[in-house]
């Protein structure tokens, strides 16, 4: 079951008349997601900071990795 949270957005007459209703709310949804996707980066940034790289444990999965698919990524290159 998917829920929704509902926000209320209160936009002067002026603009409504001006622009549209319609082209208000597809800015607000696309002005939105753009925030939603840029607050996802920031954690991603954060989650990056407390990584450390000479640890070996983050060097021994490195290597996992690149073990497993670096040479699918070489051919890539390659080709």
């Amino acid at each position: 079951m998917e829920y929704t949270t509902e926000f209320k957005v209160q936009v002067g007459n002026e603009l409504v008349e001006m622009y549209g209703k319609d082209k208000i709310e597809s800015f607000l949804e696309k002005y939105l997601n753009l925030a939603i996707i840029k607050l996802s980066k920031q954690e991603l940034l954060d989650d990056l900071q407390s990584i450390d790289i000479n640890d070996n444990r983050w060097q021994a999965t490195r290597q996992k990795a690149w073990n497993e698919y670096g040479s699918k990524l070489l051919l890539k290159v390659s080709s």
